[in-house]
């Protein structure tokens, strides 16, 4: 039996979900947003219009039975990446092209791809992921069009999608030197004497709205400092955004592009790895600027230079041990539980700083034993790269095992769950949210990874005598 088919009763719910959470725009709308640009009507809504199909990461039932989306019929940027992960190769991947062109709608007015399209958070924005958006359009949804289409093929030839392509990877341009290198420091992403990034807010630019741009909201990963430390997660995205460059100027037969984003890619990797890999305990870290120091806490943003390619292949082997300070019967926890504070005797400490060690200290979402499906993700199939198929393949089989579990139980998916008894995880900053667009397209993409290996079938684009990380021939 396949794994497709041992799962069948929760794909079928899966693929029913990307239904109910689609968002259409009505006609109406979608002409006063792109011919009239009329994309503030809706603000005292707390809605930026935007002009296209777009997914929400949930769907939540009332209390007459009835299907109504969640978080107020927003779109959310890392959530899309992910939620690509289950649309691509299905009925649904023309999707992937909307969302994107969305994104690329609301730089383009708003000059930040926002947290979500809201004008509450149009100063923040989220780890971005728009490179990586687009080449999963180029590359699927794109390319199956173009094959499937022979009469585009023969009036546009590739022209009708490196057209496109070069649009949108401008955007993504425009967004990776205006907000994220920030040159003129109004996000709050510079910081003086270095190359590297952080996390920062428009508006407010302080620890609280680095942590929600972060998308860790909120977590003991930074000691309620967020704004103090350049993460590894968000340069090694930075890094992945050269690559693409690189990648998209070779499509685009730009010899002299192509170079300058591969220097600049090896400039960075140099100071992630200056800055953030620790030799004694061969693991990659946040780096604390103002404290001048790395940072010892564990968590998954550790392995992101697998899934990005940035690591060498004895890093990764060396990164490996790491493994089981986060794996459970369940899959891989966000953080690892040494790195939780100790607890503390508050009748210690003086009156006066209790309410701020209390903060400090309390249990928070993005941390140990909670298991949240991006970052679990990412770590899988940066694992898969470095050829760590036995590895991989046990917390796939370990998560799409939990989830069943749990769907089973609640017949629906949770955005987190707890890794210590592989059931929903409790409340923290907001309620626990249920549908959910990243676990229900992770769980999707192991499920075919399993077939996959299960069936024998050659994963690789490369031969495994070349050196890693190696290229995945299946969608990832």
């Amino acid at each position: 039996m396949t794994y497709s088919e041992k799962y069948r009763e929760e794909l079928a719910y899966i693929n029913g979900f990307w239904e109910k959470a689609t968002i259409r725009p009505r006609k109406r709308e979608r002409v006063l947003s792109l011919v009239l640009g009329k994309s503030t009507k809706r603000m005292h809504k707390n809605i930026l219009n935007i002009p296209k199909s777009f997914i929400i990461p949930n769907s939540v039932t009332t209390n007459s039975g009835t299907d109504s989306p969640g978080w107020s019929s927003h779109i959310f940027y890392w959530d899309t990446f992910f939620m690509f992960k289950g649309l691509i190769g299905t009925r649904h991947e023309w999707l992937t092209r909307s969302m994107v062109d969305n994104f690329t709608y609301l730089y383009k007015h708003y000059g930040i791809v926002p947290n979500f399209n809201s004008p509450a958070s149009a100063g923040r924005s989220q780890p971005p992921f728009l490179t990586s958006m687009i080449l999963d359009v180029y590359n699927g949804y794109a390319a199956a069009k173009h094959k499937r289409n022979p009469l585009r093929k023969l009036a546009f030839g590739l022209e009708y999608y490196t057209m496109w392509l070069s649009t949108a990877i401008d955007c993504a341009k425009r967004e990776y030197w205006n907000v994220w290198l920030d040159r003129d420091g109004y996000f709050h992403h510079k910081v003086d004497g270095y190359t590297l990034s952080r996390y920062g807010d428009r508006d407010i630019g302080y620890a609280h709205s680095a942590e929600l741009e972060s998308g860790w909201d909120f977590t003991s990963r930074f000691y309620n400092r967020c704004n103090e430390f350049l993460p590894v997660d968000l340069n090694v995205l930075l890094y992945k955004y050269e690559r693409d460059f690189a990648k998209v100027a070779s499509i685009l037969r730009n010899s002299e592009e192509r170079e300058y984003w591969q220097n600049l890619a090896s400039e960075r990797r140099d100071e992630i790895n200056k800055y953030m890999w620790n030799d004694e305990q061969r693991f990659f870290y946040d780096y604390g600027y103002v404290n001048k120091r790395q940072s010892d806490f564990l968590s998954l943003a550790g392995f992101t230079p697998l899934w990005a390619g940035l690591a060498t292949a004895k890093q990764a082997s060396l990164m490996l041990k790491k493994v089981p300070s986060f794996e459970t019967d369940f899959g891989l926890t966000i953080t690892a539980k040494e790195s939780l504070a100790p607890k503390v005797d508050l009748d210690e400490i003086p009156i006066r700083y209790r309410g701020a060690v209390e903060e400090v200290l309390k249990p928070k979402q993005w941390d140990y034993p909670n298991i949240w499906p991006p970052l679990e993700y990412l770590t899988v199939i940066g694992l898969l790269k470095y050829g760590y198929l036995d590895d991989a393949a046990r917390i796939m089989k370990k998560s799409v095992a939990a989830q069943s579990k749990i769907f089973e139980k609640h017949k629906t998916f949770f955005e987190k769950i707890n890794g210590l008894t592989g059931d929903v995880s409790n409340n923290f900053h907001y309620s626990g949210q249920s549908g959910f667009g990243w676990t229900n397209a992770t769980f999707y993409r192991y499920v075919k990874i399993l077939d996959s290996i299960e069936k024998g079938d050659n994963i690789f684009s490369e031969p495994k005598s070349s050196t890693p990380p190696y290229k995945l021939s299946i969608p990832h």
